[in-house]
C-alpha cells in the first residue's frame, strides 16, 4: 500500500523501552497504564535535533540519536493531535496554509533527524548507530503514517480539493493526501475499515515470514571447494575474501555461499559445472517445496499474499492488485505497462537468440561439450567478453583517477545545468577524514544546496552505494536541501598512491548523482513534495538512469577521464572496449528483467488459484532462449515481488529506464556536439526533472520537456562502432 495503517498511539513495542514508566491508578481494582516518557532533549541540549544548520557529528552519539527521534516523534504525535482538534473547532474559513503548514513545520524537524540517524548507520563502523537507527524508524514511520488515518484531516483536504486558488503544488499536495488516505480506507465505513486494517496486518506479518524463510536458508547453505583449479579464473582480491585461511589464499579450501554477492562471484569465475549447478540449485530453491517442513517454505505464503493483495485491492474497489498498484505510478494502468513489456520482448528477443547462439558456438570452440544452461551463462559469458573485449579493469582504472572524474562530472553538470560547485573545508563537521562536502551554486553565484562526499569502502561501512537527502528543501521553514553521496571505492594501499576508480565505479557515481541533482535543485518549496519526494515509484530511477547514459557517449567519457601520471584522455581502442564490455549482457538482462515483470504483473493480474509455477512456465521461453528446468522454484525467494517494495511493480525498472531513453535521445537529436541546444536542453531538463519532482506528476513534467508522450522506440539494443 501507498502509506501503512495507523497502530496504537503509544505502542511499547515500537519506543524503546526505556522511554516508558509505570504510573499506577489507584481504584477499588488497582492496574497498570503505560504513559510516554518524553526525552528532556532540545535543539540546545541534542545535536541531532537541529535543523536549521548542519550536523554536528562530534556532538552525536547513539543515545541522542534514540532520544532525538523519540522526542520529535512525541512531539510530531502531539502537535497533530492538536492541530486536529484545532481544525474541528473551524466551522468555516478552512484554508491550504491553517490545515497544511503546521504539519510541514513538524515533519521537516522528525525527517532530518531521522536522515541524519540512518545516515550514520551506514556509514560508522559502531554498531551502535545501527541498532538506534533499528529502534527509531518503526517509531517514525509509525508517526508519520498518522497524517494519513486521520479522518479530520483527510476531510479537510477534501473541502481543499474543491478550492480554485490553489497553485499547482498545494494541489498536488492535495492530492497526495486524498489519494494517501484513500488506499488506507478512509472513504470506507468504520466497519470495513477496521477489516481493512487487518487485512494490512495480516499481509505485514506474512511478508516478514517470507523474508525471514529465504534469510534463514539462505543463511543455512554453504559449500567448501576444495580444488584450486575450479577457481584459478577467479581476481586475487575475491578469491582471499573466500579463503578459508586468509595467509594461504591458494592453499583452499574456499567457502561458497547463498549470500548475492558471494553466489555471483562463483557463477562467474567457478570452472567446475558441477559446482554451479549445485549452487545454482540451492540458490534457486531457497524457501521451495524441496524444504518439506511448513517452517521454511513459502510457497504457500505465495499464494496466501497473492490472495490477501486481492482482497485488499477489491475492497478499495479495484478489480485487481495491479490496477491498486497504478495509482502510485506514472504508467498509470496495467495495459501499459504490458504494451511496454510486449514491445521490448518483440524488439529484443531477435538479438538476444542470436547472441545466446554464439555464446554456445563459443563455448563449444572452448571445449564445452554440454547445452547451455542457466547455471553455465555468467561462467561463459564472463569467458566470452574477456575473449573478445581482453581483460582490461586495471589499465582502465589507470585512465579514472577519482578527482579527474568528478571534475569531468561537474563540468557536464555545468554545461547543462548552469550550476557551479565548490568544495568547503573550513567550518563543515565531518564524520570521517575521507568526507569531502559541496556547495552548489546557481548561475549568479548564489547557493542552491550541498552535498557530502564519503568516497571509500572501508570496515563497518555499508557496501551500499547511494546518495540519500539528508534535509528536504522547505520555504516554510527557510530550509535548503543537502545531501550525502556515499561510493565503495577501494582505498589506495598508500596515501601517495592515486586513487583509481574502475568503469563501473564512474558508473555508479553518475548514476547516484542524477538521484542527487533531483534532490539538490527542486524548487518545489514544501517538503513533501520537494526533490524525490512523491514521484511515482516507476519514474523515481528516472534521472539517474539519464544521466548514467552520458557514459554511452565516447566523448563524455573522454572528458572525464585522464591518466593519473600522463593526464592523456583514455586511447580510442581501449574506450571502444570497454564500452562495449559494460553492455555485453545488456540483452540478456532486459529480457529477464521483462520476464520478472511479466511474471509479477500476472500474478497480480490472475485470481490467485492459478498456480505460480503455471505462470511462470507459460512465460518462460517467450522470454528466453535457455531450457527451463522444472527443479527452478526462485519466486518462492523472490522477496522484493512478495514481501518488499515491488509487487506488481517490478516492471518499475524497464519504465524508468525508457523514460531516461527518450530524453537522453532528445539531446542526441538535437546535436551532442552543438553548445547553444545543449544547454537549451539542459536549461529545460533543469527546470522540468530537477526542478519540478514530485511536485508535478511525472507524465506532466515529461510532456513539459519533450512536448508529447513517452515512447519505448529510444530503447535499443546496444551498439557501438
Amino acid at each position: 500500500m501507498a502509506a501503512a495503517f495507523a497502530r496504537g498511539r503509544f505502542c511499547a513495542q515500537c519506543l524503546s523501552s526505556h522511554l516508558w514508566k509505570p504510573a499506577r491508578l489507584s481504584s477499588r481494582t488497582s492496574y497498570y497504564v503505560l504513559l510516554p516518557e518524553v526525552p528532556p532533549d532540545t535543539a540546545e541540549t541534542n545535536a541531532v535535533m537541529r535543523v536549521d544548520q548542519l550536523p554536528q557529528f562530534s556532538q552525536i552519539t547513539p543515545e541522542l540519536c534514540v532520544s532525538a527521534c523519540a522526542k520529535l516523534a512525541i512531539e510530531f504525535e502531539t502537535k497533530l493531535e492538536n492541530h486536529v482538534e484545532n481544525i474541528k473547532e473551524m466551522k468555516t474559513g478552512k484554508t491550504f496554509e491553517n490545515v497544511y503548514n503546521l504539519i510541514e513545520e513538524t515533519s521537516v524537524p522528525l525527517n532530518t533527524a531521522w536522515s541524519t540517524v540512518k545516515n550514520l548507520s551506514y556509514v560508522s563502523p559502531e554498531e551502535k548507530y545501527n541498532k538506534a537507527f533499528s529502534r527509531v524508524n518503526p517509531q517514525i514511520e509509525r508517526a508519520k503514517n498518522e497524517r494519513w488515518v486521520n479522518e479530520t484531516l483527510y476531510y479537510s483536504f477534501k473541502e481543499l480539493d474543491a478550492n480554485v486558488n490553489l497553485n499547482e503544488y498545494q494541489r498536488r499536495l492535495v492530492d497526495l493526501y486524498l489519494l494517501e488516505g484513500k488506499l488506507n480506507g478512509m472513504d470506507l465505513p468504520s466497519a470495513d475499515r477496521a477489516r481493512l486494517l487487518e487485512l494490512v496486518k495480516l499481509i505485514t506479518q506474512e511478508s516478514n515470514n517470507f523474508r525471514n524463510k529465504v534469510r534463514i536458508c539462505t543463511e543455512m547453505f554453504t559449500h567448501d571447494v576444495t580444488d584450486y583449479k575450479h577457481l584459478e579464473e577467479m581476481p586475487w582480491p575475491l578469491l582471499v575474501q573466500m579463503s578459508r585461511d586468509r595467509d594461504n589464499p591458494t592453499g583452499g579450501p574456499w567457502r561458497a555461499t547463498l549470500q548475492p554477492a558471494n553466489y555471483q562471484t562463483m557463477m562467474t569465475y567457478c570452472s567446475d559445472r558441477m559446482t554451479r549447478w549445485n549452487l545454482w540449485y540451492a540458490y534457486h530453491n531457497r524457501a521451495s517445496v524441496i524444504y518439506s517442513t511448513k517452517f521454511l517454505n513459502n510457497n504457500k505464503l505465495i499464494e496466501q499474499l497473492r490472495s490477501h493483495r486481492q482482497d485488499l485491492a477489491q475492497m478499495l474497489g479495484y478489480a485487481h492488485f495491479v490496477e491498486m498498484s497504478m495509482e502510485t505510478k506514472m504508467a498509470n494502468s496495467a495495459e501499459n505497462v504490458l504494451s511496454m513489456i510486449e514491445t521490448l520482448r518483440g524488439r529484443f528477443a531477435p538479438v538476444l537468440w542470436e547472441e545466446m547462439a554464439q555464446l554456445q558456438k563459443f563455448a563449444n570452440s572452448e571445449g564445452f561439450k554440454h547445452k547451455l544452461e542457466m547455471w553455465d551463462l555468467s561462467y561463459w559469458q564472463r569467458r566470452q567478453k574477456e575473449h573478445l573485449f581482453g581483460q582490461t579493469k586495471e589499465k582502465v582504472a589507470e585512465y579514472f583517477p577519482l578527482n579527474t572524474v568528478l571534475l569531468g562530472l561537474f563540468d557536464l553538470c555545468t554545461k547543462l545545468f548552469h550550476i557551479t560547485f565548490e568544495e568547503v573545508t573550513p567550518n563543515v563537521e565531518l564524520w570521517h577524514s575521507d568526507v569531502r562536502f559541496f556547495n552548489i551554486l546557481d548561475e549568479n553565484g548564489q547557493h542552491i544546496s550541498s552535498f557530502y562526499f564519503d568516497p571509500f569502502s572501508r570496515p563497518g561501512k555499508s557496501s551500499s552505494v547511494y546518495m540519500d537527502v539528508g534535509r528536504e528543501k522547505s520555504d516554510l521553514l527557510k530550509l535548503w536541501p543537502y545531501s550525502y553521496l556515499s561510493l565503495k571505492i577501494p582505498r589506495p594501499p598508500t596515501s601517495s598512491d592515486p586513487v583509481l576508480l574502475r568503469f563501473e565505479d564512474v558508473q555508479n557515481l553518475f548514476q547516484e548523482f542524477g538521484h542527487g541533482l533531483q534532490q539538490l535543485l527542486t524548487t518545489v518549496p514544501y517538503s513533501e513534495i520537494s526533490g524525490q519526494k512523491n514521484i511515482e515509484w516507476d519514474a523515481v530511477q528516472v534521472c539517474s538512469k539519464f544521466l548514467r547514459l552520458w557514459l554511452t557517449e565516447p566523448s563524455v567519457v573522454k572528458s572525464v577521464s585522464g591518466h593519473y601520471q600522463t593526464s592523456e584522455v583514455i586511447p580510442d581502442t581501449l574506450l571502444s572496449n570497454t564500452l562495449k564490455a559494460s553492455v555485453h549482457t545488456y540483452n540478456f538482462d532486459m529480457m529477464y528483467q521483462l520476464y520478472i515483470s511479466a511474471f509479477d504483473m500476472e500474478l497480480y493480474m490472475t485470481k490467485p488459484q492459478t498456480q505460480w509455477k503455471t505462470i511462470m512456465l507459460q512465460l518462460w521461453e517467450s522470454y528466453l532462449p535457455v531450457p527451463f528446468n522444472e527443479q527452478d522454484n526462485l519466486p518462492c525467494a523472490m522477496t522484493p515481488i512478495f514481501c518488499e517494495i515491488y509487487p506488481a511493480a517490478y516492471y518499475s525498472h524497464k519504465w524508468s529506464e525508457m523514460i531516461a531513453a527518450d530524453l537522453f535521445a532528445a539531446f542526441k537529436e538535437a546535436g551532442l556536439n552543438n553548445e547553444k541546444e545543449m544547454k537549451a536542453l539542459g536549461r529545460r531538463f533543469r527546470d522540468t526533472f530537477l526542478s519540478l519532482g514530485g511536485g508535478v506528476p511525472a507524465s506532466e513534467v515529461f510532456r513539459r520537456f519533450r512536448g508529447r508522450d513517452p515512447t519505448t522506440d529510444s530503447l535499443q539494443p546496444p551498439r557501438f562502432s
